[in-house]
């Protein structure tokens, strides 16, 4: 019989969290069984559970994965992408190229799951909880407020405001609609973070 060291246990980890995160953003929490994930990895059924306790315990670190990913891309945004700070986090979240990607790898699980998060078990949405505090803080720290408290507070309407223009622009049907939601909300919210900005790229 073949023995496999913890290298190989690693990459197959690795096949099944990233044919997780694509299935869950493309159908949802409940409608993907492990069957047809290990399927999608290239993997057996029967080697889930050398990996993961439950289907929970899956969708749990997934969705932690997923958000580490969504912070880290977005502070690499902030460095890269003008205005910087937050008004080029904004500038790369709000727009036509995340919302084509809605669910492609690499893209933030936000617009298409987080309303199903608050189906899922307490284990789950305390995960979540914890990693999306993460990512509020490390926007915080972008945020050029005066105090703590006015950081905070700039940053916490900034993620319901981006979250849900993507979402809401890959949901409807009309392609200048969507568009409209996108650039209308991303003017907003840098004039928010950017006061006297009237300047959109796109």
């Amino acid at each position: 019989m073949a023995r496999y060291g913890s290298a190989h246990a690693r990459e197959t980890r690795e096949k099944i969290l990233t044919a997780a995160a694509l299935a869950f953003k493309a159908d949802g929490f409940n409608t993907v069984g492990i069957g047809r994930l290990m399927g999608k990895a290239g993997l057996t059924h029967g080697g889930f559970y050398v990996h993961f306790g439950s289907k929970d315990a899956l969708v749990q670190e997934a969705l932690v994965r997923s958000l580490e990913e969504t912070s880290s891309t977005l502070l690499q945004a902030a460095e890269q992408t003008p205005p910087y700070g937050l008004g080029g986090v904004i500038r790369s979240y709000v727009s036509r190229q995340h919302r084509d990607h809605a669910k492609t790898e690499g893209s933030c699980v936000l617009p298409t799951l987080a309303a199903e998060v608050a189906r899922q078990t307490p284990e789950v949405r305390q995960a979540f909880t914890a990693t999306f505090t993460r990512l509020i803080e490390d926007l915080t720290a972008l945020s050029r407020a005066e105090n703590s408290a006015a950081r905070r507070a700039e940053v916490l309407p900034l993620l319901p405001g981006m979250v849900g223009a993507v979402m809401l622009s890959c949901a409807v049907s009309d392609p200048e609609l969507s568009d409209a939601i996108l650039k209308t909300t991303r003017e907003s919210l840098m004039r928010q973070v950017i006061p006297g900005n009237t300047h959109d790229g796109g």
